[in-house]
């Protein structure tokens, strides 16, 4: 019996360290809004054309992670990318067109490359502008 109770008495010691220490925590999902323009303006895209924007966790080499995908609305070069934990992300930037295999930006915006990195929140919209050299920081 006495055995017992100092079993429990150390898995709750261990499960109140847990709880409070925020271990059992989950990150808070956010919604990423933005918009991918050049010069102020969306991507010219032919009918069968779109722009991709991938977000992929700015994590160490070896760790796991999901990238999340979004297209571009052709006429306005919004995004939006639901429930992802706000946090530190590269960014890349494809735009297929007229073909669906073939980048037409040439991998310049590759999300491995991480020329664009962000912290996202969900507040603040990612609006990337290729034709600024800050990428529209």
């Amino acid at each position: 019996m006495i055995l017992l109770c100092r079993t429990a008495l150390a898995l709750g010691l261990v499960a109140g360290f847990f709880v409070f220490c925020g271990c059992g925590k989950k990150s808070k999902l956010v919604t990423v809004t933005g918009s991918v323009l050049r010069n102020g303006q969306p991507l010219p895209l032919s009918k069968n054309g779109y722009v991709q924007v991938t977000v992929q966790p700015d994590v160490d080499p070896g760790k796991a992670f999901t990238p999340r995908i979004a297209e571009c609305d052709k006429a306005t070069g919004k995004f939006e990318i639901r429930d992802i934990p706000a946090g530190k992300y590269k960014v890349g930037i494809q735009q297929f067109d007229p073909d669906p295999t073939t980048d037409k930006l040439q991998g310049a915006f590759f999300v491995d490359t991480g020329k664009i990195v962000r912290d996202l929140d969900g507040k603040t919209p990612l609006d990337i502008d290729l034709a600024k050299p800050d990428l529209g920081k």
